[in-house]
């Protein structure tokens, strides 16, 4: 993207007329200081800010109109380098990858209906959101990717090799087995046999939708 930077060195004043608006394809200065491409997902004229995707890193951010400017035609065939992903039950993350669309290996989180969806979601933006996650495919069904989130600063993930995402939410009563979603499992024993044992911890410690004892999974 050496080209990209030198393009935007002498870009000084916004173009008369423009006004980004949600979808445009635009290049925006990001905080520290080097332009980027990014697509817009909503922008405010009064507020005279826009909330930006940077489609080659995945993170997002506000910026001014000021700070915004037209994509050049040439940069615009190479795709983004950036993909969006995201977990079942879960709104999309961006995830830096090559992938075109993706869900957990696994497991589900607990469904909307449940006291604990919102605690759910919150929980797995902890564990994700502002960090460099390594994502495991495990199940390819066409253009489908069934993932494992590994945080590779965790320091389980040395002692233990399946210790990912997909677990710890299991094992903190926030996510179940997907039986009915994933009908490859029974192709990885091993890993079945720890996401079991993660319930069976989430029940004895009675952790998120356990709380109050055990309760039916609908897959079973």
């Amino acid at each position: 993207m050496k080209e990209f930077s030198c393009h935007h060195k002498d870009l000084v004043t916004l173009p008369a007329g423009f006004v980004p608006k949600g979808g445009d394809l635009v290049s925006a200065k990001f905080s520290d200081g080097a332009w980027y491409r990014a697509r817009v997902r909503r922008a405010s004229p009064v507020k005279k800010e826009a909330e930006v995707t940077f489609i080659d890193y995945g993170n997002q951010d506000t910026v001014s109109f000021s700070n915004i400017r037209p994509l050049d035609p040439k940069f615009r065939a190479l795709p983004g380098q950036a993909q969006d992903a995201r977990l079942r039950y879960i709104v999309p993350m961006d995830i830096p990858s090559e992938l075109t669309s993706s869900f957990s290996s696994f497991v589900k989180l607990v469904g909307e209906e449940s006291e604990y969806h919102a605690e759910a979601i919150d929980r797995f933006r902890s564990l994700c959101e502002g960090r460099k996650l390594i994502a495991n495919i495990d199940h390819k069904e066409g253009p489908l990717l069934h993932l494992r989130l590994i945080d590779p600063s965790d320091a389980t993930v040395t002692q233990n090799p399946w210790s990912c995402v997909n677990v710890n939410l299991v094992r903190e009563g926030l996510a179940s087995i997907d039986r009915k979603g994933c009908n490859y499992l029974q192709s990885y024993p091993l890993v079945v046999k720890i996401f079991k044992e993660a319930v069976a911890e989430a029940k004895r410690d009675r952790a998120g939708m356990f709380e109050l004892g055990d309760v039916e999974e609908d897959d079973e």
